[in-house]
């Protein structure tokens, strides 16, 4: 679970930005590590679930688990992040590295209770409700995933939990409006001063991002800083809930709504190089397939002197497993990319240093994360949310 080493006021003073330091309530640090205990009894559960009690006791590689299950080859991934995240909770030891990595209990694995963390969070705040239960919704299926018999999509995204996603990717979720309302802030200060701003958002999903920008900037009076909010999604379901929803609620935004894949040419699907200030994405890049031709597509959308945003759950440290992940292991999007040894050597989330590396060989200038989680995880080890921000040259180089 996370450890941190000192009371949540003197953690929270870390922060010495009042506007992102209240962004970070209480309420969302507890209950996010109510999540955690969370994700780690349904791990010592589906452990007792599926009889790996004794094997884990004599010692196992991932791949030994899998040969003797006949679990399918994609079943490796989840199965792989399940007995590191119990590594590093001292459940289990770990002898080696990589496939050849041996899990072996170091006693008796106790009994995962994992209801109690569900019902210890939503006392704290009931809106921490939504992680809890897609979780569940994908557990009840993770032996028919394992056989290969279900993908990580089609359990989780036919069309009967959509509204899971709708709840989840929503800012009266607690354990996720953080990464809007942060992204929003950051977004508010790379607008241009002196003139109205055109904004790009990529993989918007049902609309949640665009909603926090649209609220943070009236809260000053300043919607009127965005000349064009281009919305953009791949999913069409999301993509039309979210044109009602903003168009309903802030129908004096700008906005266009268009279908984008940030894997392809954004040119060919109506983005044209070289207009946007802002190129804005929450929680969307680290699925890149190819994350370099990505951030180089962003890069060639932005004006020269424009800025990318991008508000990420981020890796504090090289090889950490995060809670969020739990769910997002069985999801191909999330798993199926291209990686690199220097600026992307994992799948999913990536560490502060690893969006340095990649914004730089990309072209990007003048990097920026909002607040500091290097320096933040010294004290705190499970401070996941940033936003990431870097500059395209004003002239070229």
């Amino acid at each position: 679970m996370a450890t941190r080493t000192e009371d949540l006021s003197t953690l929270l003073a870390r922060i010495p930005d009042p506007a992102i330091r209240s962004l970070f309530t209480p309420e969302f640090i507890l209950c996010s590590e109510e999540f955690d205990r969370f994700t780690v009894d349904m791990l010592l559960k589906l452990v007792s679930d599926l009889g790996l009690t004794d094997v884990l006791s004599r010692g196992t590689t991932v791949g030994e688990v899998l040969a003797d299950r006949g679990w399918t080859p994609r079943a490796a991934i989840p199965v792989t992040w399940f007995f590191r995240k119990l590594a590093a909770e001292g459940e289990l030891a770990l002898e080696g590295s990589g496939a050849d990595a041996v899990y072996r209990s170091r006693g008796t694995l106790p009994a995962g209770e994992p209801d109690r963390s569900e019902a210890r969070s939503l006392a704290l705040d009931p809106r921490s409700a939504p992680p809890f239960a897609v979780v569940r919704a994908m557990v009840e299926h993770v032996p028919a995933f394992l056989r290969g018999e279900l993908s990580g999509e089609e359990v989780l995204f036919q069309p009967g939990k959509l509204p899971l996603w709708f709840d989840y990717f929503s800012n009266d979720n607690l354990l996720y409006q953080i990464n809007n309302r942060l992204g929003a802030e950051a977004v508010a200060r790379a607008l241009p001063i002196g003139r109205p701003a055109d904004v790009v958002e990529i993989g918007g999903g049902s609309g949640s991002a665009a909603l926090a920008v649209a609220e943070r900037l009236a809260r000053d009076g300043a919607l009127s800083r965005i000349r064009r909010y281009v919305f953009t999604e791949i999913v069409p379901t999301f993509l039309r809930r979210a044109e009602r929803t903003i168009r309903s609620r802030w129908p004096a935004l700008a906005a266009e709504f268009r279908k984008l894949d940030m894997d392809r040419n954004f040119a060919a699907q109506g983005v044209e190089p070289a207009s946007a200030d802002v190129v804005y994405a929450v929680n969307t890049v680290h699925i890149a397939r190819d994350l370099a031709a990505a951030l180089a597509r962003i890069r060639e959308t932005l004006r020269p002197g424009g800025v990318a945003v991008f508000s990420e759950c981020v890796r504090p440290f090289e090889g950490q497993p995060i809670y969020v992940e739990f769910v997002f292991n069985f999801l191909e999007n999330f798993t199926g990319v291209a990686t690199d040894p220097a600026t992307r050597p994992n799948h999913g989330f990536l560490t502060p240093e690893n969006w340095r590396r990649s914004l730089a060989a990309a072209g990007f200038e003048k990097p920026e994360i909002l607040p500091d989680v290097e320096n933040l995880a010294k004290h705190y080890d499970a401070f996941f949310v940033a936003a990431v921000s870097a500059r395209r040259p004003r002239s070229r180089p």
